[in-house]
């Protein structure tokens, strides 16, 4: 039968925690790493909220106030500033822009949607199974200023308005 060193077992626990334990200098790198994801992560999300008008978007996407008369797109699913799929008008698409309205300063105080539209809808021309809409700024402070007037259709068109 063999003895146990009560010695040798203490020092090979002794040097197994040494081991299992991380280094000072490893817990300040894994500490510095997290911080740096949660700075990225808090960066990427401040920019996803701030979003700079000249922004450059994914391909095939526009800012509402953007879309020039004629260009089709999915119709946004409201009003103000909004980011929209471009589409060709002879692929199916929702809407389509037919004109775009100046803003002047202080329109946008004083019922700017109702206004708006009311404007558009004197532009545009009767097209069955769609209504007139509008995309305006959410503020003065953009640097857009002016209107979108658009066609939105009932249902899906592949021809452009006529």
């Amino acid at each position: 039968m063999t003895e146990h060193d009560p010695e040798l077992f203490a020092e090979l626990m002794r040097e197994e925690r040494r081991r299992a334990r991380p280094s000072a200098g490893r817990r300040v790198a894994a500490g510095l790493v997290a911080f740096g994801v949660f700075l990225l992560a808090g960066g990427l999300a401040y920019r996803a909220v701030t979003k700079e008008p000249g922004d450059r978007l994914p391909e095939g996407t526009a800012h509402g106030l953007d879309v020039t008369a004629g260009q089709c797109f999915w119709s946004p699913t409201g009003t103000g500033e909004v980011d929209l799929l471009l589409r060709s008008c002879t692929d199916p698409h929702t809407a389509q822009a037919f004109a775009v309205l100046p803003i002047v300063e202080g329109s946008l105080s004083d019922q700017p949607y109702q206004q708006t539209l009311d404007r558009c809808t004197a532009a545009a021309q009767p097209i069955q199974g769609a209504r007139v809409q509008v995309m305006t700024p959410n503020s003065w402070d953009d640097s857009r200023h002016r209107a979108v007037c658009y066609y939105r259709f009932t249902t899906e068109m592949t021809a452009p308005v006529r």
